[in-house]
């Protein structure tokens, strides 16, 4: 991974022994599951974000933004049709 960053982190001894022993049976590293989780996580909190932003707008503007999304997305598909 070109870009990437290091950071420790302190778990108690038996919980990492008993990752590492599920991960050598799964064949994964433990930095691939971290990775994994982290970004599960970062997922998630992008939805929950939308979920929030979209609840305090008012459903006028929310079929406004639909609308608009389907114009954008058919101007897309045009211009690959040409």
């Amino acid at each position: 991974m070109k870009n990437s960053a290091v950071f420790t982190v302190r778990v108690p001894s038996s919980l990492h022994q008993r990752a590492k022993e599920i991960l050598k049976k799964e064949n994964k590293s433990l930095n691939a599951i971290v990775n994994d989780l982290l970004q599960e996580w970062l997922k998630k909190e992008q939805e929950k974000s939308l979920f929030e932003a979209f609840s305090i707008i008012s459903e006028e503007n929310i079929e406004y933004a639909v609308e608009a999304q389907k114009e954008a997305i058919l101007a897309v598909e045009q211009t690959k049709k040409v």
